[in-house]
């Protein structure tokens, strides 16, 4: 049978001795293939104006001022907030009414 990874080692070799005219660009695919990105949001283009990566931007996982954390509510309570929430004039997020009523709670 044959190693369907018998080429891989010379594949790799080959890539490693092939030098690259840009530096940048090789800096970009390595980081697409090890899935690492520059933890900044921001780049300069030739003009030097800052200008928005494209994609999605970060969320609340990647917050350092959010925590996710896990509550027991019942599922009518749950299903009933959800609807309410969805048939607002200006909808809110589940976790942002969590919140502002903890806020609350806190503040009494």
């Amino acid at each position: 049978m044959k190693n369907r990874f018998a080429g891989l080692k010379d594949v790799k070799t080959l890539q490693n001795s092939v030098e690259t005219p840009n530096p940048e660009a090789t800096a970009k695919v390595q980081e697409k293939a090890t899935g690492k990105q520059k933890p900044d949001t921001q780049r300069s283009d030739n003009n030097g104006i800052e200008t928005r990566r494209r994609g999605r931007p970060n969320g609340k996982r990647s917050n350092d001022n959010f925590r996710q954390v896990t509550a027991y509510i019942g599922k009518e309570t749950y299903k009933k907030t959800k609807m309410k929430l969805l048939a607002a004039d200006n909808p809110q997020e589940f976790s942002e009414l969590v919140d502002d009523l903890l806020i609350r709670w806190l503040a009494e």
